[in-house]
């Protein structure tokens, strides 16, 4: 199934990349951009793997032929569980109860095991460059269910599934940020890497955090992080 949601953003959008219309991320640097939300995420640099360093030569990559493009540093390469508050524009902490928002995460993650996640490929979309996440055992779908239930009995205000459903396990990597200038090269560099194996992550670090449209670190703040064991 998540292979032919990967393929079918991949084929609904690569004559358009191929032709110029990518559709631009205009508030990306603007200083001005309040939205901002609540997610419970794993990092990809926070879990010991090469996952998130082959990323980063991909990007380099494209990097080489369009730089003028917003890719994401390694160190905010990111798996999103869940969003519990999708980003809003003007949204503060001071806005909800963050104490119950934290005990219903802490909760969840008391009975959570590792997650383990198979990176292969890259998919696009009109605005991003995407890896390819393929979940090994039900771990991600578990713990999203878990989440998505407890948040959405208790009284606190959400926003889970109100944009859709989440199902995947990609990583957002690029941002359109202007029109390419290289199209055939980048296009190259998308097919070079469209079934490369990036590798498996195991993932066993696990936060709750406040953060901005792009989870850039500079505008994130940690509300809670959990380790869990690892699966044998």
């Amino acid at each position: 199934m998540l292979k032919t949601i990967y393929d079918e953003m991949w084929d609904s959008s690569y004559s358009k990349i191929k032709s110029g219309q990518c559709d631009i991320d205009k508030l990306i640097s603007d200083p001005n951009d309040t939205r901002r939300g609540v997610t419970a995420l794993t990092y990809l640099q926070n879990n010991e793997s090469k996952v998130s360093r082959k990323i980063t030569e991909f990007l380099c990559e494209l990097k080489k032929v369009e730089p003028k493009q917003y890719y994401y540093p390694e160190e905010e390469l990111h798996l999103t569980i869940l969003s519990i508050i999708s980003c809003i524009s003007g949204f503060q902490l001071a806005d909800i109860d963050t104490f119950s928002y934290v005990q219903i995460f802490k909760q969840c993650m008391q009975d959570t095991e590792s997650i383990s996640i198979k990176f292969e490929g890259v998919t696009i979309s009109t605005s991003c460059i995407l890896i390819q996440g393929f979940p090994i055992g039900e771990g991600l779908n578990e713990l999203r269910n878990k989440l998505r239930n407890r948040y959405q009995e208790s009284s606190l205000h959400t926003t889970i599934d109100s944009r859709y459903r989440l199902s995947t396990a990609h990583v957002t990597a690029v941002r359109f940020t202007s029109q390419l200038i290289n199209r055939d090269k980048v296009i190259d560099v998308l097919n070079r890497y469209k079934y490369y194996d990036f590798g498996i992550m195991t993932f066993t670090e696990f936060q709750l955090v406040f953060n901005n449209w792009y989870q850039n670190l500079s505008e994130t703040k940690q509300l809670a992080s959990s380790s869990v064991k690892q699966c044998v």
